[in-house]
């Protein structure tokens, strides 16, 4: 009899104990699945702001890489233009690095550190490219170095330059498998450009304007 009471003793404290312990139970199978359900609307927003950025770098490369090469382009035109003896007052020029440098400026504040590096050295090459037609004589006076000079550097170096920005983005963008050695292409790069404004320097220097 006692062992039947003491059975119905603990049947009873067990029936208790879940009563109270069921809830309990349930309200934190519920918090864990707010957690989970909050953790995975975290992760999801995440990955749309990865996409939406990536989406976004993408668009903005694709502009600066259009605008560079028809800033090339609009440039080596006017040269070929000029040097036929052609008339052309480089409005298409001007256009064309006006828009250029604004897709540049905002390219700045998002490149990385190696795309970055490699866009800048184009910005500079560019520049290069439209500081020689500036200093273009008229195509019937003579000076064969200035036409040849500056129409060597948009047909090579130059073109080369924008072709390097082009990987440079893409492998920023994650596009290719295989890449150029970027830093070395961009140092040979800079090199060229810089023994081509030492020529302009040497060549200002010894002018006889310039007081030598």
């Amino acid at each position: 009899m006692a062992s039947a009471d003491l059975t119905a003793v603990v049947v009873a404290a067990v029936g208790v104990t879940g009563t109270m312990v069921a809830p309990l139970l349930a309200q934190w199978a519920r918090r864990q699945e707010l957690a989970e359900a909050a953790e995975r609307a975290q992760l999801q927003l995440r990955q749309d702001r990865d996409e939406g950025d990536l989406q976004r770098r993408r668009d903005m490369y694709a502009v600066l890489n259009s605008a560079a090469r028809a800033y090339r382009t609009a440039g080596y035109d006017l040269v070929l233009a000029l040097k036929r003896g052609e008339s052309a007052d480089g409005s298409a020029l001007e256009t064309a690095r006006t828009f250029y440098r604004d897709q540049y400026a905002q390219a700045q504040m998002v490149l990385p550190g190696r795309a970055l590096n490699i866009a800048s050295e184009v910005n500079h090459c560019l520049s290069l490219g439209y500081r020689l037609v500036r200093m273009l004589p008229p195509a019937h006076a003579g000076h064969q170095d200035a036409w040849s000079r500056a129409e060597t550097w948009f047909r090579t170096p130059l073109a080369q330059a924008v072709w390097l920005l082009r990987h440079a983005l893409r492998q920023d963008l994650g596009v290719l498998d295989e890449f150029p050695d970027l830093v070395d292409l961009g140092q040979r790069l800079r090199a060229a450009r810089k023994r081509l404004e030492r020529e302009l320097e040497t060549d200002r220097d010894g002018s006889p304007s310039s007081g030598g």
